[in-house]
């Protein structure tokens, strides 16, 4: 009898299955074994975000200040805002997410009495981690694909014993519980972005300020370079607009010259030969719409038009995949489907009137949220 139920009950859309928990003690048994959310999460991968948070910072605020923006109608994909069940005096803060999962943080402390997280905020559990053997973590994040295990990994880049310039990979195991060490301290010169790492392809990538950017293979516990497109040589650092996945692709955006609305959206090839252009994007269309938000005078071209990228977003259309950036300007938060160039304004999100969303967001205070059917 059981085998008939689960084979229905794998075939239904997480909304429904969700809803089906609480019909009766047996039903609940079965969608919450390890098994079947292991066989339910290859049968129904999760590759694209049901929305994503938005973080700021806040003077002498005990919490961030999260905002949730949810995409693709996934009403039962929407977590709380609130991190606050999460029980430290310390306030809390998001570090990184990945696939379902979130890496959190005691927000307002010194590193030695940091506090680390795994939460899921959907069904609002969490689970602590014992602190890294380390005196400084120079950043931490998620590898998690519900879709090969239900075990997760937290990567972790911190400081080593053999000199300042050193970095030591440490990597905590869900299954085993514990921390260790994997492979030699790395010599590190470069301003690479550890605290905002992108998980993809079965390994963790971290692009660089200068030349060097990195990525480590999760599985074979290998660091690796990851090709770049060359800074320019009037240029003494990258121009970083955006980096991160989505739907099953690594972007880049890098803006180099005026003017700024125009660019292109790379996309790194799969065997990690380098990038090509998938996007050409030209948003001044937003300009026309929005000339007293965005448009500065008595600034320097470069700064002329103001905007951030907060993330590439995708959903079906048809047969087909239609991409869509999310987009800051001073006034208001803009959906632009790259495909036919047209935008929409994301109404109602912030305070009242929706006049003000205070300093722009960047990609790094991005965190792309999905929904898969796991527990911690």
């Amino acid at each position: 009898m059981n085998d008939v139920m689960i084979h229905i009950l794998v075939r239904l859309p997480l909304k429904s299955l969700l809803q089906c928990k609480c019909v009766c003690k047996w039903w609940y048994n079965l969608i919450s074994d390890s098994v079947f959310i292991s066989n339910y999460s290859r049968r129904n991968p999760q590759y694209h975000v049901s929305g994503f948070y938005l973080e700021k910072y806040l003077f002498l605020q005990l919490h961030s200040e999260l905002k949730f923006i949810p995409w693709g109608g996934q009403d039962e994909a929407v977590p709380e805002t609130s991190l606050s069940f999460i029980e430290d005096d310390k306030g809390i803060c998001i570090q990184h997410s990945c696939n379902g999962l979130l890496l959190c943080s005691g927000f307002r402390c010194h590193e030695e009495d940091r506090k680390y997280y795994i939460c899921k905020p959907t069904t609002k559990q969490y689970v602590p981690l014992p602190k890294p053997c380390c005196k400084r973590v120079f950043g931490m994040s998620i590898a998690y694909n519900p879709n090969k295990s239900p075990h997760y990994q937290v990567i972790c880049v911190s400081d080593s014993k053999v000199s300042s310039n050193h970095r030591q990979i440490k990597i905590y195991s869900s299954a085993t519980g514990s921390w260790r060490d994997s492979g030699n301290p790395l010599i590190i010169f470069d301003d690479v972005l550890f605290n905002r790492g992108v998980y993809w392809n079965g390994a963790l990538h971290w692009v660089g300020r200068g030349d060097l950017s990195l990525r480590f293979d999760v599985e074979k516990e290998l660091m690796l370079p990851m090709p770049m497109p060359p800074i320019p040589e009037e240029r003494s650092e990258r121009r970083l607009s955006y980096f991160g996945e989505s739907g099953g692709h690594l972007y880049l955006i890098e803006i180099y010259v005026p003017p700024t609305t125009v660019f292109d959206v790379m996309e790194m090839r799969n065997d990690y030969s380098g990038w090509s252009v998938k996007y050409h994007v030209d948003i001044s269309i937003l300009t026309e719409q929005y000339y007293n938000a965005m448009v500065r005078y008595g600034v320097d071209e470069f700064h002329r038009y103001v905007f951030s990228i907060l993330h590439i977003l995708h959903r079906q259309v048809g047969d087909g995949d239609e991409s869509v950036l999310a987009l800051q300007i001073p006034s208001a938060l803009i959906l632009y489907s790259i495909g036919d160039n047209t935008f929409m304004k994301l109404p109602d999100l912030f305070s009242s009137g929706n006049q003000n969303l205070g300093l722009l967001y960047t990609w790094e205070r991005v965190h792309p949220y999905t929904n898969p059917l796991c527990y911690l």
